[in-house]
């Protein structure tokens, strides 16, 4: 099967690799669609913790087409969407119900390979099925607005709280969408490029901010004069979280979403999170949203198809890649026309 194969630090290749077998609980899948993500760059770059070689990819959906002999709950020809972080099963957090912090996480595309190849296998567990309405680019996206529904829990939002999102890429975009959903009242998304801004105007955003052109918290305290309820950090970008703590209400949540790059720090005062009871968080994987993520994609509720805007195939990495980031990029996203 054809792959694509990251060798090591800055080193990335299409090549022919063997098709992986199922074993245990596993499910072999043929691989319809997978989106590229901020973690397959970091990985790339040798800023997050990975296995090289590495087939990476773990925004994935596809259709099964062979069982491991233990799977009972799957059957060939059904359409899935997979969630990518494997938990042990045993530890203490698995054994709490947090699997998300397994000692022993085997995440699919970063400690295993992934869904930037034609097929890939998974535990049946990690599977979950898609209807026949939902695309399997929809399926795609199943896995980071997972992600985002865990944000949002942690973001703790209430009707009628007011929302400031750093970062309008996908990530904020559909974490703006959820608090909206939520009855999150005035939502204000702070984010550098033009066309992105425009977009989340568009899908529901009341008040859209350059940073690069104005000062967010002057922006912010003229819309919003005590601040907003909740400030999500999803730009990836250490300083806005410091900064996020004396912007947000007193009482308010920040929750820092977004990878920051590892080894840099946030100053901080604990007297003043203290007397202004601000809660800092941080918004790790999915535990248990993927269900609730599929229903929101295939009600309607959440719209990804407008945030996806590049297709390719697998043999045209060199430019889904070179596109990631820029003015006219939201998602990105690997398909493969025979699935």
């Amino acid at each position: 099967m054809k792959a694509l194969v990251f060798e090591k630090k800055g080193q990335m290749s299409l090549r022919e690799v063997p098709v992986p077998a199922p074993v245990k609980n596993q499910v072999l899948v043929r691989v319809a669609a997978c989106g590229i993500c901020g973690t397959d760059i970091h990985i790339f770059n040798g800023v997050y913790d990975a296995r090289f070689p590495l087939i990476p990819g773990h925004e994935c959906s596809g259709t099964v087409v062979a069982l491991g002999p233990e799977a009972k709950a799957l059957k060939i020809g059904d359409r899935i969407a997979v969630d990518p972080n494997v938990g042990c099963g045993y530890c203490e957090f698995c054994r709490k119900g947090r699997a998300h912090l397994c000692q022993n996480l085997e995440p699919f595309g970063v400690f295993r390979n992934g869904g930037f190849a034609e097929f890939a296998v998974i535990e049946e567990t990690h599977a979950y099925g898609i209807p026949e309405s939902m695309s399997f680019i929809e399926g795609a996206m199943v896995e980071p607005l997972a992600c985002c529904l865990r944000g949002s829990q942690m973001g703790r939002f209430k009707e009628g709280d007011t929302l400031l999102i750093h970062g309008g890429g996908a990530i904020g975009n559909m974490n703006m969408q959820l608090a909206r959903n939520q009855g999150a009242t005035t939502i204000i998304v702070s984010e550098p490029l033009r066309e992105r801004r425009e977009l989340a105007k568009k899908m529901g955003a009341d008040f859209v901010i350059d940073p690069s052109s104005e000062d967010v918290s002057t922006a912010v305290r003229k819309i919003l004069s005590r601040g907003p309820d909740v400030i999500m950090e999803c730009a990836g970008i250490t300083k806005l979280v410091e900064k996020s703590i004396g912007l947000v209400k007193r009482g308010g949540t920040v929750v820092s979403f977004g990878c920051c790059p590892i080894g840099e720090y946030a100053s901080i005062s604990p007297e003043y999170l203290n007397s202004n009871e601000i809660t800092l968080c941080g918004s790790y994987n999915n535990p248990y949203t993927h269900a609730p993520a599929i229903n929101a994609i295939a009600s309607g509720r959440i719209d990804v198809k407008s945030l996806v805007t590049g297709i390719h195939g697998l043999e045209d990495y060199p430019a889904a890649f070179g596109s990631f980031g820029t003015s006219a990029a939201m998602k990105i996203v690997f398909a493969f026309p025979a699935a």
